[in-house]
């Protein structure tokens, strides 16, 4: 190895003062408890009914746990006179977890509440992705005390959040689709009556109405399922973006 190359190498090394110490031991936790809740949704939405209010419990503990975690940063921000990073960062940092922790938090407890019979596709593939950029993100946070070098992780999670809005929009297509489809079976059938006070003519329009109205409302509900996983993944690159600027601001 050259000299050029030592001397880049060691620019990117950073020796931690004691002070710094604590903040990364706080940091290090929030992001393992990102990961533990984001690894309990992906079960979620795989565990049968009996299983699923324990889960949601757990996810809820992780989002108790991520307040005090943030309470804990808070306090030693207070009593810090000069933190690793920009105090206001370190702050949003803060907010920016507990977003994410926020919305996985909603969609588990609306999937829950809802009682749904079973996860749907888009559920099942949502999931993992939020998964993997809490992943990316605790591989950023987690080498910051020693490597600066952490963009690679940040262009990880743009990846995923592209990917979650493909199925994210795909998952409202298809579910639009289907209302559309039993509509215009609805009005077919409705169309083909010739005696309407004949009740076998009349059992075919209700048995197409129940079916459209059925796939109307569950619509709506995974509707909210849906805008809270993709408002996870959303929180995931606002936090990136955060993490870009105290890595920028920090060199």
């Amino acid at each position: 190895m050259g000299v050029l190359d030592s001397l880049k190498k060691i620019k990117n090394i950073r020796l931690l003062p004691p002070r710094d110490k604590e903040f990364y031991k706080l940091f290090n936790e929030t992001v393992d408890n990102l990961i533990d809740a984001s690894s309990m949704l992906v079960a979620l939405f795989d565990a049968p009914v009996s299983e699923r209010p324990v889960i949601s419990r757990k996810i809820e503990t992780c989002l108790t746990r991520c307040n005090r975690i943030n309470e804990s940063i808070e306090d030693l921000l207070n009593r810090s006179q000069q933190p690793p990073f920009d105090r206001s960062e370190i702050s949003q940092f803060n907010d920016d977890t507990f977003r994410i922790m926020k919305h996985v938090n909603h969609a588990a407890n609306r999937y829950v509440i809802y009682d749904f019979p079973t996860s749907d596709k888009e559920m099942r593939e949502l999931a993992p992705i939020i998964l993997q950029a809490c992943e990316e993100i605790a591989k950023a946070v987690k080498a910051l005390p020693h490597d600066r070098r952490i963009e690679p992780y940040f262009r990880a999670v743009d990846r995923l959040e592209t990917q979650a809005d493909e199925i994210y929009h795909e998952g409202l297509r298809r579910r639009f689709h289907e209302i559309r489809t039993d509509r215009i079976s609805l009005e077919k059938r409705i169309n083909e009556v010739t005696d309407s006070n004949c009740v076998a003519a009349l059992l075919p329009i209700i048995t197409a109405n129940v079916e459209y109205t059925r796939h109307a409302a569950v619509f709506f509900i995974l509707r909210q399922v849906y805008e809270e996983l993709e408002r996870s993944i959303d929180a995931c690159t606002e936090l990136t973006g955060t993490l870009r600027r105290l890595v920028a601001e920090n060199v």
